[in-house]
């Protein structure tokens, strides 16, 4: 994977993660090799963002844990808008690491995530926005042409085998 791909990826996670991520769970979602690689990532997009005077702004909230917010400038005119989501914010972040990284198993993204993971998997697969197909003993999860039209996006590149 290209860096500009996985500087995409990290951007993105941060994006989705209503809270804070460490820069190893970064480094796991954007398959990236090193956590100094990760960091230099990292910076890389927070002088990006600071160059480009966005209402957005990542920071380093300790070290090697980071965050995307909007600008405090800018809180008043948009905070009412992040409470409005279809699933929570976990299942958000479960849904974020399937897109990003799929076709993944279902164990890796139980290792990721954790245990609650399950139920958002099953969440997901039951309002049609991931499909599970067997693989062994565990399943490859992945995104479905639901997710593609309620995001607009499909970050699909691999065919599950």
């Amino acid at each position: 994977m290209s860096r500009i791909e996985m500087e995409k990826i990290i951007e993105a996670a941060l994006f989705m993660s209503p809270n804070s991520i460490s820069l190893q769970s970064l480094k796991d979602v954007a398959g990236v090799s090193s956590l100094s690689e990760t960091k230099n990532l990292v910076l890389d997009l927070m002088n990006w963002f600071n160059k480009k005077n966005s209402s957005l702004e990542i920071i380093e909230l300790e070290k090697d844990i980071f965050q995307m917010k909007v600008k405090e400038e800018y809180i008043d005119f948009v905070n009412h808008l992040g409470s409005d989501s279809k699933f929570s914010k976990s299942s958000m972040k479960t849904l974020a690491l399937i897109a990003f990284k799929q076709p993944i198993l279902q164990k890796d993204v139980v290792n990721i995530r954790n245990n609650r993971a399950y139920d958002h998997i099953s969440e997901l697969v039951d309002s049609g926005f991931v499909k599970k197909t067997r693989k062994g003993n565990s399943y490859f999860l992945s995104t479905t042409p639901k997710f593609v039209a309620y995001f607009g996006k499909d970050f699909s590149k691999k065919k599950v085998e």
